[in-house]
């Protein structure tokens, strides 16, 4: 062999370590950087997991310690998930029976009732609405409910959830005042001599037509 071959060999030979060095620094640095990316998305993981038990930890207390009832139930009706407040409510403990809301509902506010949960289906919440349903003990209860669907990823309905207040004593309370009013009315209507009431500015809120046709009132 020549002694141009030998050269032309040893400058090919140190090339080939050149490259070879120089693929090795490359593979390096990526190494390397895909172990920092590694040590960093792990400490992102680790933080999101806290974030997450921190996240979930809010809403289980919130969920136990919520004032009003709460409740999770399927798009059939079947309750899946309630706090302590709705099964001192209803009567019913998901974790030893079932229990489906559409089996509650007081007769004459059913076609009321499936109306505005077929509005919180296509419109996804409902506020404010009111009606009466049952208990396990058959007690009349009246509730008020604000509700919300829940969506899985590919945005489909898959649940529905509800805060239900209970609302019995503030409409025994308004049919009470209602009931005394009207009594109030008949009363008046049915005197001979006739009554005037007047609230605080001396207005006239009630009156026996009969007697105002006798004197004047001043209001």
């Amino acid at each position: 062999m020549s002694q141009h071959q030998i050269e032309i060999l040893e400058r090919a030979l140190k090339r080939e370590k050149a490259a070879r060095k120089a693929a090795e620094k490359i593979l390096e640095d990526k190494s390397r950087d895909l172990y920092d990316l590694s040590e960093k998305l792990k400490g992102s993981n680790l933080k999101l997991n806290e974030l997450l038990e921190e996240k979930s930890s809010t809403l289980k207390g919130l969920f136990d310690n919520i004032n009003d009832a709460y409740l999770v139930m399927d798009l059939f009706g079947n309750v899946m998930k309630m706090n302590e407040v709705a099964v001192s409510l209803f009567g019913y403990n998901i974790e030893i029976e079932n229990f489906n809301v559409t089996e509650i509902i007081y007769p004459e506010d059913i076609e009321y009732t499936y109306k505005s949960f077929t509005e919180l289906y296509e419109k996804g919440f409902f506020n404010g609405f009111t009606a009466r349903v049952y208990t396990k003990n058959k007690e009349v209860k009246w509730v008020q409910i604000n509700a919300t669907i829940v969506y899985n990823k590919e945005n489909k309905a898959i649940a529905a959830q509800g805060i239900i207040r209970d609302i019995t004593k503030e409409k025994e309370e308004e049919y009470l005042l209602v009931e005394s009013e009207n009594r109030l009315s008949a009363l008046v209507l049915n005197l001979n001599s006739g009554i005037v009431l007047e609230d605080e500015n001396r207005k006239i809120v009630l009156s026996n037509t009969k007697f105002c046709e006798l004197f004047k009132v001043d209001a």
